[in-house]
Formats: structure tokens, sequence, C-alpha cells
């Protein structure tokens, strides 16, 4: 299941990318990641600064998060696709029924990352 959102963060692309990929951040606008070592699997990322930052699930069920920054006149659009899915049959036998349901709270979650995400580096430039 893949799902995606994005909003515009009225800061540079370098703010937003330092404020974003730092682990010690994540716990502020993504409660699910809550940074190194806190997570029931482990997970690997690949950046590519200041474009795009890539966690991966390395064990557990599959899940895969991209940020994307992009520069807007408004300051920076970012996007986050995530990809998840269940590790077992009988999951992937309920999912398959649910994914309307699934696909639509993901996408509201990932929105409401995005939001705290601005609130949180909008405020950090505000200080």
């Amino acid at each position: 299941m893949r799902a995606s959102g994005e909003i515009v963060v009225e800061r540079p692309r370098e703010a937003v990318w330092r404020w974003a990929t730092d682990p010690e951040h994540w716990h502020y606008w993504q409660p699910e990641t809550a940074g190194p070592g806190t997570r029931e699997h482990e997970v690997v990322s690949e950046s590519s600064a200041p474009r795009r930052h890539v966690l991966r699930s390395v064990s557990g069920p599959p899940f895969e998060s991209t940020l994307d920054l992009f520069e807007d006149v408004a300051g920076t659009r970012v996007r986050q696709t995530v990809s998840a899915g269940p590790n077992d049959a009988l999951a992937r036998f309920v999912f398959l029924f649910a994914r309307p349901l699934v696909r639509r709270d993901m996408r509201r979650q990932i929105e409401a990352q995005l939001a705290r995400l601005k609130e949180m580096v909008e405020l950090e430039a505000a200080l």
C-alpha cells in the first residue's frame, strides 16, 4: 500500500532538510518513528542532501518512507510517500479488503506528520 502527502514549509530547503532528517527531531513530527533504536524493527536511511531522504525497514513488516524536498516560491515543498504492508498471509488477505480505509488512514497520518513538521521548522525560525 502506498500513500503520500505534500505541504509547503515557509523556510529554505536546507533548513527543512536539517530539521527533518535529524533523528533527534523525528519524535516531534513522526511519533511512529520516534528515533533510532525505539521502533520495533530496524530501519536504514539513505540520503541525497538536500533533496531526498529514505527510511526503509530491514526487519519486521515491509515499510519505506521517502521525503522529497523541492524549492518552492513560498519556501520548500515537502512530499512524503509511505509504502507499507503486512508481512504474513492472513494479514495480507485482510489488508486486501480494507485497502481503501487503510490508504485513507495512511494519507491522514502523513498529512498530520507534515503539518507537525511545518509547525516545528517554522517555529524554530521564529525563535
